[in-house]
This record gives structure tokens, C-alpha cells and sequence, in this order.
């Protein structure tokens, strides 16, 4: 027998042999699949390619199946040639992963290789993209010329997309952003997204304008980079204190020190362009946040006064900056519209800055005197109380009002707390005891609880809404969709919102939360409530600060005037008499 007839023999059996095995293996892996005549086709593919086992098979086989099969067959049935060849590979996955061994072969995990979302280990996440197989956000190419590091930190986002959003209309947008993103990063030569500046940042909005037509869905696709850069801050195993942007969330930082209702989601170094000058800055930071007790709010006002500073002297470096630079700094903030109390708020936090520094031996000294900047506070009072007539005209219309607002307005105007009150009350705030009806109430300001009594009404009102929205002890009342307490600003903006709609005042009221403090500050102190009572029942340290928020004190002094004059004894003829007498 000739050589090349003995060789073509061998070469068939060979392939006979693959068929077999590949056969064999679809009967004990792809049951539903086995026996159909496009299964048949895929398996003379496979056999041709010299395939020996379904492990073999991957997103590169797959491209590759789909161009040899559509010569020969028409275009509307190519859906159901890669349908087929998809779940036997979903099939081969599904059932090894039921073994170790099986498990640590088919684990989703990054690889330096195209990964196609579909082939993905968990079932369900394979089920969610079943109807979207063929978009192009399926497709991950990890094989691309970049960084190794940028790579894991796209597969990292990635895992975070496709196990986080279930919604496939807002998965579709973030994924499609993240491919976007990282066919921009690859493009610009990015390494490290936890880097990126803010001139990256704007090239890769105008990359979307070059790639996406309709404004609406570019708006949609951008949110990515902030997407991205949250995932991989948190996700990362160790904190990378050089990154552009913090993640608070990253941080176990004390609920003591945390407004829950306005909390403090990220602190941004972008905006200091000297790398000394922002390392300086991280570092400090670093303190403030993992050693100091500060609430988060104080920190967080410290930073922006520093990150300012950074940004007016440019690219000098802060460990040079003297006297006079500092003093001309100051002085052009003293010029400026600034009060006394934020005046005086930048100065102490210029000199912590410095004196951080200077412990740290960065600096000799602090370069200059605080002291001899420190302007005299001077209380300012402003009547803020609502006057009867709005604040009666909501209640009259408080029916219009979503429940939940109404329940927090009632809390505001009965009570007298702050918004942040409101917005963190728990599920054992209200009880009562020796028949009067209380409230316990974690103050966010001062970091501690008080118990106030309260309306029996307001008592009786919210039994009925919480028995509506059963609620546990620790749980907060008024939640945000994540379960967390209520965003004071998205309380504000809707008690706006409605106010205006309603007609409240002829639509010109602006609603102010802290306004109805002052309201019942100055009722009890109308009404002959004491200093000392008002102070405790608002929670105040000091009555200076109670005596802030009575308003109308000249309407009080009248007042009080005319009841003392209108006693006989009083009387202005009872006084001149008294003065003829005593001569």
C-alpha cells in the first residue's frame, strides 16, 4: 500500500477516533444535545480541528465554528448552530463543576486568554445573558497588549457587574461602558485605574462622544469610571493609599463618627496636581481618618480647606511654602465674602496641616501664627422660625404629601429635630412610660442619645406606619432602597419638590428642615418654657447656642413689657408718685 494511502487511512481512523470520544462525551455531559444532526455537524467540526475533548473548547473554537459553518447554511440558522454549540459547552461546565476537580478546571477566574460571559461557572449568571449571548459586551478580550495589572482590574469589574446587577437594561449599560472604558484605557496606555486624573477622565468622555451617538445613553455609559474605580478600591486586598480617588466605604470607621443620612462617600485628590503636595496630603489624611476621632464631617471640611490651599500655591511644593505665601493666602480669604467662623475654620486647618508636617519631618516649624490671623466671632442672630400661616397650610395639605414625608415633616414640626434625627430614627425609637408618650433619639451632632417626650398624636401615627412597614429595633424607619437611612438631601429635595407643586405660599415657600427647630424653640419660650428646659429638650451643650434659635426676642421683650407695665403697682403714674414722695 503507497505511503500517502497508508497515512490517509491512519489519519481517518485517527479522526473516526476523536468523533467517538467527543460523541461519548457529549451522551455523559450534554444529554439534550446528543443524537441532532447539528450536534453531528459541531462534532466533525471539533473532530477536524483536533479537538479530543470538550475541556478544549472555548470562545477562539466557538468564532472559529461560526465561520465554518456559515457558508453552508442559511444565515437564519446560524443562531441555532452556536446555540447548540454553547450548551454543550454550558453543559460540560455545569455538570464538572459538581466535582473538585471539575471545579478548579471550569472556575471563572481571570485568564490571560478571550473569556465569553456565557461560558461563565455559575448557572445563574449564564441563565441572565442567555438572550444576549451574541452582543459584543460578552466578550472579554484579556489576550489585548496591556497593562497585566489594568487587565485584573477590568476582570475584577466585570465579576462586580455580572454578579451585582441583575437588571439586564442596567447591567447592558455597564458593561457595554466597562468594554468602552477599557478599549480607551488600552488605547491611551493606562496602567492603573486607581491613577486615572481628571484630564483622563474628560478624554474618555470625549472617546464617547466619538463612539455613542444619543447624549442620554453617553450620560448612562460614563458612570462607569466611577463604577470602576469604587470596585477595585474596595475589592483590592490591600488599601492603595496612592490612589486618585478614597472609597470611604472601604474604612471601618467608628457609626459614631458618620452622619448616616448625609454620609461622606469619597475623598478626591485629583485636584492637586503636585505629586509631593498630594502624597503630603494622603498621608495626612491617612491620620485623619485611621487615627483621629473627628466625625467624618469635620475631617472631611479640614481636607477641602487644605486641598484648596494645595491647589492656590500650584506646583510649589507645600514644604517650601513660607510666611509671607501663607499670608497672602489669608489675607485674599479675609478679603473675600467669607465670615468669621469658615474664616477662621481655614486658618486652624492650614495649621494642622503644618503641624503635621512638622511632627512628621517634613518641615522645621510651623511657618506661621495662627493666632495672629483668628478673627472675633461675632453671633449673628437670624429670626428662621416658619411663620403659622405656612406651616398650617402644609398641614392642611399634608395629605398630598407622600406618607413617608408626611411622617418626617411631623417630626420636624412637632419635635423640633434635626433632619439628620429624623432621617436616622430606629425601629425602638418611640415608647411610653408612666403614661406619657417619649422618644429616643440618637443624636448625630453630639454623639449620643437623648429621650424627649412627644405629641400622644405623633405617638399614635406612627404605631399605625410602622405597623405598615413593620420594622426591626435596630432597622432605620425612613430607608433609603439599599435599606440604609434616609439621604437628608433627597428629603429636602423632595419636600421641595411637592411644596412647590401643591402651591404652598403660591408655589414661593422654599422649605428649610432646620427652620422648624427654631419654630419650636421659640413656641416653649412664648409659652414660658425656660432656657435650661428648651436647651435639654433640643440637645444643646450650652444655652448660648439655645438662645440662637429664639426668634422675635424684640416681640418677647415687648411683651413681657407691656405685662409689667399693666400691673397697678407698675403703672408709670405708680412710679412718678413713688418718685414725688421719696422726693
Amino acid at each position: 500500500m503507497p505511503a500517502f494511502l497508508q497515512s490517509f487511512i491512519e489519519a481517518e481512523q485517527e479522526r473516526s477516533r476523536r468523533i467517538e470520544q467527543l460523541r461519548k462525551e457529549i451522551r455523559e455531559f450534554a444529554k439534550e444535545e446528543a443524537g441532532s444532526s447539528i450536534t453531528e455537524q459541531i462534532l466533525l467540526f471539533l473532530a477536524d480541528e483536533m479537538v479530543e475533548h470538550l475541556s478544549e473548547i472555548d470562545y477562539e473554537l466557538r468564532m472559529k465554528f461560526e465561520l465554518y459553518i456559515t457558508p453552508l447554511i442559511k444565515r437564519n440558522y446560524i443562531y441555532r448552530y452556536t446555540g447548540t454549540f454553547d450548551r454543550i459547552r454550558q453543559a460540560y461546565i455545569r455538570e464538572r463543576m459538581k466535582t473538585p476537580a471539575g471545579q478548579r478546571e471550569c472556575e471563572w477566574k481571570y485568564k490571560n486568554e478571550i473569556l465569553f460571559v456565557p461560558y461563565h461557572s455559575d448557572p445563574v449568571i449564564v441563565k441572565s445573558v442567555e438572550t444576549v449571548r451574541c452582543r459584543s459586551n460578552m466578550v472579554w478580550n484579556f489576550k489585548a497588549a496591556a497593562s497585566e495589572k489594568l487587565k485584573r482590574q477590568i476582570f475584577t469589574v466585570l465579576e462586580y457587574i455580572l454578579e451585582n446587577y441583575e437588571i439586564s437594561r442596567l447591567r447592558e449599560y455597564k458593561l457595554t461602558g466597562l468594554q468602552l472604558f477599557y478599549e480607551f484605557c488600552i488605547r491611551e496606555q493606562i496602567t492603573d485605574i486607581q491613577l486615572l486624573e481628571l484630564e483622563q477622565e474628560t478624554a474618555f468622555q470625549d472617546y464617547l462622544k466619538q463612539k455613542v451617538e444619543k447624549e442620554q445613553r453617553r450620560k448612562r455609559l460614563k458612570s462607569i469610571v466611577e463604577t470602576a474605580r469604587k470596585v477595585i478600591f474596595i475589592e483590592t486586598d490591600e488599601t492603595r493609599w496612592d490612589a486618585t480617588i478614597w472609597y470611604l466605604e472601604r474604612f471601618r470607621i467608628a457609626k459614631e463618627r458618620i452622619n448616616q443620612s448625609d454620609s461622606i462617600e469619597k475623598i478626591s485628590f485629583q485636584e492637586v496636581l503636585q505629586p509631593k503636595n498630594r502624597l503630603l496630603l494622603q498621608e495626612y489624611m491617612k491620620y485623619e481618618i485611621g487615627i483621629g476621632e473627628l466625625a467624618l464631617s469635620t475631617v472631611y471640611e479640614r481636607f477641602r480647606t487644605i486641598r484648596n490651599f494645595l491647589q492656590e500655591i500650584s506646583e510649589l511644593e507645600v514644604t517650601k511654602c513660607d510666611a509671607s505665601l501663607i499670608d497672602v493666602y489669608l489675607k485674599n480669604l479675609q478679603n473675600g465674602a467669607m465670615g468669621a467662623k469658615t474664616f477662621n475654620t481655614n486658618v486652624s486647618g492650614i495649621q494642622f496641616f503644618m503641624k503635621f508636617l512638622e511632627v512628621k519631618g517634613y518641615i522645621k516649624k510651623v511657618p506661621f501664627y495662627a493666632s495672629y490671623y483668628l478673627e472675633k466671632q461675632i453671633p449673628v442672630h437670624h429670626d428662621r422660625s416658619v411663620e403659622e400661616d405656612v406651616y398650617m397650610e402644609i398641614i392642611q395639605n399634608l395629605s398630598q404629601f407622600p406618607e413617608h414625608l408626611r411622617m418626617m415633616f411631623l417630626h420636624l414640626w412637632c419635635v423640633g429635630l434635626r433632619i439628620s434625627e429624623v432621617c436616622t430614627l430606629k425601629g425602638d425609637a418611640y415608647y411610653i412610660q408612666n403614661g406619657d408618650c417619649w422618644m429616643k433619639v440618637y443624636q448625630v451632632k453630639m454623639k449620643n442619645y437623648k429621650r424627649v417626650p412627644i405629641p400622644v398624636t405623633l405617638y399614635r401615627l406612627m404605631q399605625v406606619y410602622l405597623k405598615k412597614h413593620p420594622t426591626e429595633k435596630e432597622a432605620y424607619i425612613f430607608r433609603n432602597r439599599k435599606g440604609g437611612a434616609f439621604s437628608k438631601s433627597t428629603f429636602m429635595g423632595q419636600m421641595k419638590k411637592y411644596c412647590s407643586q401643591i402651591g404652598i405660599q403660591n408655589g414661593e415657600y422654599i422649605f428649610k428642615s432646620h427652620d422648624y427647630r427654631h419654630t419650636v424653640a421659640t413656641n416653649f419660650y412664648e409659652h414660658g418654657v425656660s432656657i435650661q428646659s428648651i436647651r435639654d429638650y433640643l440637645g444643646h451643650m450650652f444655652e448660648e447656642m439655645t438662645m440662637q434659635y429664639i426668634d422675635y426676642m424684640p416681640r418677647k421683650i415687648a411683651k413681657e413689657n407691656d405685662a409689667y407695665f399693666e400691673e397697678e403697682e407698675n403703672s408709670l403714674l405708680a412710679c412718678m408718685q413713688k418718685g414725688e414722695k421719696h422726693g
